[in-house]
């Protein structure tokens, strides 16, 4: 990274010291791209309107990301919703939300790209750009203001963000992606007007300029005609014809804090023709296209290397159905086992687990492995076109109980089309017949998530009603009370988040201005239970003149709906038929097998099914490190954490080293047991805020190396602002050395450190101060007797000794908080600097 970042991002990330998950904000992570501003012509800002934790868990914005900054003239930068304590940080220092990798204010990009993901995160995604400096409308933006563009499965129906958006991408994005930047850089170097902006962004295949087409309704609100206003009526989704057209980047950004899907992704084939009736994904991502599984191969190991992974996941709406799975996974898993990487495959149908694929998967850990009945009956499936009987459920219960799976995961719908009391009353009914396939004296477990059934646009069921809030509630408690089972635990997605995404998923244009108004009554997080509040909602429907339960009612067949003039691909006539085909309870099989059911999406040339077939050679693994006969050998190392390093928590920490120490590619020893990780025994957890240049840890290597390679090979891979100072060679496992005490060095921005305190605090022999424990009654502890040394240089600085003791230690913090009498926020101010222990 260039040196005249360090100081900006560490300056303008000063407040880090203030929020509860520093790491989610701190940037610099490993892979993460940096240029110079000044010698690209186009700044692109990649929004993900959720927390970091759950953006960064997202394939597609890696993916446009690395497309992005592989041309030289681009910089693609990176931003995440922030939370409640960093919004309200933001807010009382007047700054700017910003860019991860630069600190750059929002409002000075070119282009802002949005995920559009889930219909929750729209109020997050007004906040982001409120903080970013970006007026929120359209509209409104002037010619120097930021292009404002969205993506993601959300657009098939964006109507009620649509106001917000300059334009919005329907269907994939690798290709897209590249245009938009030619547009928006020519519109730039044009000096052009927003509509000429507009004009240019709509000849794009795949763009859809919300400007360019009115709305018009009745006057009871109901949608009577779309109006294009531009030189097109209909926008047809953007299709990548073939996944293996553009290579991905064996670079993927690596987070040091924790996220929801902490492994590396890949994905194997894009879209589904199973036609399941009400899954929105199904029918968006048609055709379906695989990935060249010799290319996944390589990719893999080429990734893992880079980022030091100890999972790895394959992506797909259904991953069972890749034509070479087989084939696949006996080559990853020759080269994953010997390195103890963990292989999962996230989306599976009953219907292809096999023995085999099981035995595979099983070889380095058996990752967590679910079913997806959508409903507990054969009927109600059949409905749904799930096509999947009830003996295929128990065979895949069953084979997955005797290859060991203690615990399954079972997703259901509730409130699906056609469905009875006795459809509810099968799913209790499903679980325990499948509690029963488990050999016998095995006590397995399974863990049951509830969620609400939501018409979607482009399904068969767009034009169905949603049960309405207090109706999913009811549902959900009949099913779950019958759920109550020790071997079972059941989760539910909440009913009030469920109707709330209904509208928005089925609503238009009129609830743009019940977002604003919501957004600005305080609404944020909204897919988060702990932060929906439903009263706020209300008003703002109530302000904005609409009524949300308007939006959840059964569609005529020939109604107009908000999205008509957004073409997915799948005809209007498929649609409807499928629907019929539901309510006769009339399967429709896969087009893999049983030829074009004429859905309308495949042009049978550019556009069409794309199946891989099973290479004819399995090239053999490159021989590792991890393969060679064994000689176990000891290692101390000592190492330094310092400026932005202070902010990983101990876990984060931890997990930074494990990574390290795969990309490094050295000779690790592994533990035993359910989950082998590297063998490595950190020596005390420093607490998040304080820097250190005295941390040990030992690890144990399966092969002897000097101790000079061990620190060149790995000081290169460590995150920024950890550096191995030193590594000694054991003659066996040693127990962690006994400390007695540390040295610290202390600075204040303030003028907080009295030398009368200091003294005073000295020349006492008892000082009582109460420990908080967590979860614990609080100890009275004697300070006094824990403090060795104290040094006041001047009203900002000190030196601080702490005697250890067996127990009862306080932070550092809180001993400087005790003797002068600081506020919380005051000590979390504090530059701390651990220089020594003894």
């Amino acid at each position: 990274m260039p040196d005249f970042f360090k100081g900006l991002i560490l300056t303008d990330f000063s407040y880090l010291s203030r929020v509860q998950r520093p790491g989610r904000y701190g940037g610099r992570e490993i892979n993460a791209v940096y240029k110079d501003s000044l010698a690209v012509t186009l700044r692109v800002a990649l929004l993900f309107p959720d927390l970091y934790e759950v953006g960064m868990s997202h394939l597609g914005l890696s993916l446009l990301y690395d497309i992005l900054n592989r041309q030289e003239d681009i910089w693609a930068e990176r931003a995440y919703a922030p939370a409640p304590d960093l919004e309200a940080g933001l807010r009382r220092s007047r700054l700017p939300l910003a860019s991860l990798e630069s600190g750059t204010a929002l409002n000075q990009f070119d282009l802002v790209g949005a995920s559009l993901q889930y219909e929750l995160s729209y109020t997050n995604l007004l906040n982001m750009l409120d903080l970013g400096g970006i007026p929120l409308l359209a509209a409104e933006r002037g010619p120097l203001e930021p292009v404002v563009i969205g993506g993601g499965p959300a657009v098939c129906n964006p109507e009620p963000v649509a106001p917000f958006f300059d334009a919005l991408v329907l269907g994939d994005g690798e290709e897209v992606i590249l245009e938009l930047a030619a547009a928006v850089k020519s519109w730039k170097a044009a000096r052009g007007t927003r509509r000429e902006l507009w004009q240019a962004l709509e000849e794009i295949e795949g763009v859809y300029v919300p400007a360019l087409f009115e709305h018009v309704f009745d006057q009871d609100g109901r949608l009577q005609e779309i109006r294009p206003r531009g030189r097109h009526s209909l926008v047809r989704k953007r299709v990548l014809a073939d996944l293996n057209r553009i290579s991905i980047s064996p670079k993927p950004v690596v987070p040091y804090c924790q996220i929801v899907h902490d492994r590396l992704q890949l994905e194997i084939a894009r879209g589904c023709s199973r036609g399941c009736r009400y899954c929105q994904a199904g029918m968006l991502y048609r055709p379906v296209r695989e990935r060249d599984p010799a290319q996944v191969v390589a990719w893999v190991e080429e990734a893992l290397d880079s980022t030091g992974y100890e999972d790895i996941s394959l992506l797909s709406l259904s991953a069972g159905d890749y034509r070479p799975l087989s084939w696949l996974l006996t080559q990853l898993m020759d080269r994953l086992a010997p390195r103890r990487v963990a292989l999962s495959l996230p989306s599976l149908r009953a219907d292809t687990l096999t023995p085999e694929m099981m035995r595979q998967i099983n070889r380095v850990r058996r990752t967590g492995l679910t079913l997806a009945p959508e409903a507990g009956s054969d009927r109600l499936r059949r409905v749904i076109n799930k096509n999947l009987s009830e003996e295929t459920i128990m065979q895949a219960a069953a084979q997955a109980f005797r290859s060991g799976w203690q615990l399954l995961k079972l997703y259901f719908m509730i409130g699906l089309p056609r469905e009875t009391p006795e459809d509810l009353e099968a799913i209790a009914s499903l679980a325990r017949q499948i509690l029963r396939t488990a050999p016998r004296g095995r006590r397995v477990r399974l863990n049951l998530t509830l969620s609400s059934f939501i018409p979607k646009a482009h399904t068969p069921f767009q034009w169905e009603g949603m049960a309405g809030l207090e109706e999913s509630r009811s549902r959900l408690h009949a099913v779950k009370d019958r759920l109550r089972h020790p071997q079972m635990q059941a989760k539910w997605n909440s009913a009030a988040q469920s109707w709330l995404e209904g509208v928005f998923a089925r609503g238009d244009r009129r609830l743009a201005p019940a977002l604003l108004a919501a957004y600005r009554r305080g609404c944020r997080l909204d897919a988060w239970s702990e932060h929906l509040r439903l009263e706020p909602w209300r008003e703002a429907f109530k302000e904005a003149g609409v009524d949300p339960d308007y939006y959840l009612r059964e569609r005529g067949v020939n109604e107009v709906l908000p999205w008509d003039h957004l073409d997915s691909g799948v005809s209007r006539e498929f649609l409807a038929t499928e629907r019929d085909r539901a309510y006769l309870e009339l399967e429709t099989p896969d087009c893999r097998g049983a030829g074009c059911q004429g859905c309308g999406v495949c042009d049978q040339e550019e556009v069409a099914l794309r199946l891989q077939d099973t290479p004819a050679d399995s090239p053999p693994p490159q021989p590792s490190a991890e393969t060679l006969a064994s000689q176990p050998t000891w290692y101390r190392v000592s190492f330094s954490k310092v400026d932005e390093a202070r902010w990983l928590s101990h876990l984060e920490l931890v997990s930074a080293f494990y990574r390290s120490l795969r990309r490094g590619r050295l000779p690790l020893a592994f533990s035993e047991g359910f989950h082998p990780l590297p063998r490595v025994a950190f020596h005390g957890a420093l607490p998040v805020g304080v820097e250190s240049i005295a941390e040990t840890l030992d690890v144990e290597l399966a092969q002897p190396l000097g101790s000079r390679e061990i620190a060149d090979t790995l000081n290169p891979v460590l995150p920024p602002g950890i550096k191995i100072l030193q590594v000694q060679a054991l003659p066996r496992r040693l127990p962690p050395p006994r400390l007695e005490s540390a040295v610290y060095q202390v600075e204040s921005p303030e003028a907080l450190f009295d030398p009368r305190a200091a003294a005073g605090f000295l020349n006492q022999e008892e000082v009582l101060v109460t420990r908080q424990r967590p979860k614990k009654a609080e100890k009275i502890v004697n300070l006094r007797t824990l403090v060795a040394r104290l040094e006041v240089a001047d009203a900002h600085n000190l030196q601080l000794t702490i005697r250890f003791q067996e127990k009862d230690n306080l932070k550092v913090t809180d001993t400087l908080a005790a003797i002068f009498q600081l506020s919380e926020e005051q000590t979390r101010d504090l530059r701390i600097l651990k220089l020594r222990s003894s």
